[in-house]
């Protein structure tokens, strides 16, 4: 139920996650994972031969940061001193995705590619002011949310600029609109999952939305890869679930998706869904939000003899099945 009276303005925002801890420079976790004795035998039948195993450091070698004082004054003069860093222990926790690849080469003895800095912004109006001030100096800006990513979206790269830095959106985490009547709510881009879920359920709404990602991963990431989940066969993929972007561009801010629906022409939603964050950086995001059901966490299952036998069940339980009725995920 709505918190405040119909003719008074809600607080802005309406609520802010406890932070969170960012995951380790190797690992998915705060911690590397251990392998199972069973996963380590099963590997040993496969890939035959004497392993090797690659020591990890205490904390990977990095490149220098090339952004000068004058830079890191200019920036922390938007987000606050202690919100724009050089400090190697912070930019080795940017370095980039948690693909396998990534995770071990960081690992080797060459110098990792690193942001120059790492900024954390605390909403629209920082992000905008940071990316005004980069573009001004010829820095590149990255953003970067849970660094979940495992294609490369958030590597550290220059290009042509003659600095990088890493924009982390932790700071920008809240829940900033709830609207009961258009089941719509609005996050901070840097909202995690679990973050959002946890935010929704205390008025008893659920996104729906559960990639294998989920417990690192934030809502901004998900816009900016059209990310898909455990749950897309009830709920839809992200961004069938996104009503409204809020976005930070060099050229100024771009609000798309004001009105439920139009048939004006292109809609610029879906140039920046997906977009990895390459043409400018999502601060808010607006989604479609669902009552959470009080079965939600059911589990069924139907065993067939056949895989031909299990399609042909599987098609006519859809004909036969109201839509309101369909699962949020079905394998």
């Amino acid at each position: 139920m709505p918190t405040t009276p119909p003719d008074a303005t809600p607080p802005r925002p309406l609520a802010v996650p406890a932070p969170r801890p960012r995951p380790a420079w190797d690992a998915w976790d705060t911690e590397p994972a251990r392998l199972p004795t069973g996963a380590k035998a099963l590997i040993a039948t496969l890939v035959p031969g004497r392993a090797r195993p690659l020591a990890r450091r205490e904390r990977p070698r990095l490149t220098r940061s090339r952004l000068t004082d004058d830079d890191l004054a200019a920036i922390a003069g938007v987000v606050g001193a202690g919100n724009a860093t050089r400090d190697d222990d912070t930019r080795a926790l940017h370095l980039g995705g948690k693909s396998t690849p990534d995770l071990l080469r960081r690992r080797l003895d060459d110098p990792q590619p690193a942001p120059d800095a790492v900024i954390l912004p605390a909403g629209h109006d920082e992000v905008a002011a940071v990316v005004s001030i980069c573009d001004a100096r010829g820095i590149a800006v990255v953003p970067f949310g849970g660094g979940t990513s495992v294609v490369g979206g958030v590597e550290p790269e220059r290009g042509a600029h003659r600095a990088v830095v890493a924009l982390d959106l932790v700071r920008t985490a809240a829940l900033l609109d709830l609207d009961e009547t258009s089941l719509l709510a609005t996050f901070g881009a840097g909202t995690t999952g679990p973050q959002a879920e946890q935010m929704l359920a205390a008025h008893g709404y659920t996104i729906g939305h559960f990639p294998q990602s989920f417990e690192y991963a934030s809502l901004g990431g998900y816009a900016a890869t059209r990310s898909s989940g455990q749950a897309s066969r009830g709920y839809g993929r992200f961004e069938d679930l996104v009503h409204a972007l809020r976005i930070a561009a060099p050229a100024g801010e771009l609000a798309l998706g004001r009105s439920p629906a139009s048939a004006a022409g292109p809609d610029l939603r879906q140039v920046f869904l997906g977009s990895e964050g390459a043409l400018g950086v999502l601060t808010e995001i607006t989604v479609r939000i669902r009552p959470a059901g009080a079965h939600r966490d059911r589990v069924s299952r139907l065993d067939v003899p056949r895989l031909r036998r299990g399609c042909l069940c599987a098609a006519r339980g859809d004909a036969a099945r109201h839509p309101s009725h369909r699962p949020a995920a079905e394998r």
